[in-house]
């Protein structure tokens, strides 16, 4: 394992790597990450690991200073992967000049979290781009957890790097089935269960709508919401769409996912489940 924070130090020792797969993290590891690293050492002998608390994609400056970091623990986690090298810059060496760039993003973007977070993902793929340009990756994996991202990432990669693969991993739970996210660490251990509602939820209307032989799925989000709002949430959205590019789904539409995001204790937290319904088109 080498640990370097300079972009003379990546470009060095990257220089000759013909295979190099990538994953991208803002730290805070956890198996989740691990996952992905996993599928990354499977896929190449050459791994890199970013971790950089990306300052373009936070619309609040409080949750940018709150957002957890522990980079010692990070590295030591890394430690058991040969041949991988963790690249931890500091904002200075990544944005050495404020950054503005505006990029043409699917109107995607401006939708679910895109609603709430105005400016998120451009901020998210200003970072993509500096860093797919400087590691130059063949394979990069990034979570299912945060689905739409991941669709903008490869809607982005598809056109500007069409060389990358971008391969999205399973979302890794807990023995509740919360989600593993950096942002757990925020709340308090007897807090956590109650965390997991909202997964248990969109799973709730998951099993509904499979088992239902109408199309009244409005209704069964609505009394998911309502149960999750008394329970202390505050649901920005709970959405089907289309897992293929997450567009409106038609009736005959049957692969797809669900995505939800809002607060508890005043924590954003998201989440996804793709299911199908009927026989795949």
């Amino acid at each position: 394992m080498i640990k370097v924070d300079s972009i003379k130090d990546i470009r060095k020792l990257l220089v000759n790597e013909k295979n190099i797969a990538f994953v991208p993290t803002m730290g805070n590891l956890h198996e989740g990450h691990l996952s992905l690293v996993d599928i990354a050492s499977s896929a190449s002998k050459a791994v890199v690991v970013s971790i950089f608390i990306n300052p373009t994609q936070f619309s609040s400056s409080k949750d940018l200073k709150d957002y957890p970091k522990t980079p010692d623990k990070d590295i030591k986690l890394l430690k058991k992967y040969k041949n991988l090298i963790i690249f931890m810059p500091s904002i200075e060496e990544i944005y050495p000049e404020n950054t503005n760039k505006k990029y043409e993003l699917p109107p995607i973007a401006n939708e679910l979290c895109g609603r709430t977070r105005p400016g998120h993902f451009n901020g998210v793929i200003t970072i993509i781009d500096k860093l797919f340009s400087l590691v130059n990756p063949q394979i990069v994996i990034f979570g299912k957890k945060d689905y739409q991202q991941l669709l903008i990432v490869k809607m982005f990669t598809k056109k500007n790097y069409p060389k990358i693969k971008v391969i999205g991993g399973a979302t890794i739970r807990d023995k509740n089935g919360l989600a593993l996210s950096s942002r757990n660490n925020l709340y308090e251990e007897k807090q956590l269960i109650n965390a997991s509602n909202l997964y248990k939820e969109l799973q709730n209307i998951v099993n509904q709508i499979k088992s239902s032989h109408n199309n009244n799925n409005s209704n069964i989000i609505d009394r998911s919401t309502r149960k999750l709002e008394s329970l202390g949430w505050e649901i920005e959205y709970i959405e089907i769409r289309k897992a293929s590019d997450l567009s409106e789904p038609l009736s005959k539409d049957s692969l797809l996912v669900i995505l939800g995001a809002g607060k508890f204790k005043d924590i954003r937290l998201i989440d996804s489940i793709e299911f199908c319904i009927g026989q795949p088109n």
